[in-house]
């Protein structure tokens, strides 16, 4: 079996291929370039927003935990929850 090629993908390979070979660096990263500071690494916005989720979650975590251990228990299926949550075997 054998699979056609497209006239474009000749074109793309060819384009690729002048790219590439013209290519040519002036230098390449070091190590201590590689391995920058954590401290530069926590002003990235994905690093931040990453932290920023965790910690939205931990308080999300923590107001569950207080709002269930703070319900009382004669209100429908809320003492059941907590007793289930608190005594877990």
């Amino acid at each position: 079996m054998t699979v056609d090629r497209d006239p474009i993908d000749g074109e793309f390979v060819s384009t690729f291929r002048a790219e590439v070979s013209g290519w040519r660096p002036r230098r390449v990263p070091d190590l201590v370039e590689l391995t920058r500071p954590l401290a530069e690494s926590w002003q990235r916005p994905v690093a931040v927003a990453s932290a920023l989720g965790a910690a939205a979650l931990a308080v999300v975590l923590l107001v569950s935990v207080v709002v269930v251990m703070a319900v009382p228990a004669d209100i429908g299926w809320a003492g059941v929850i907590r007793d289930h949550l608190t005594h877990m075997p």
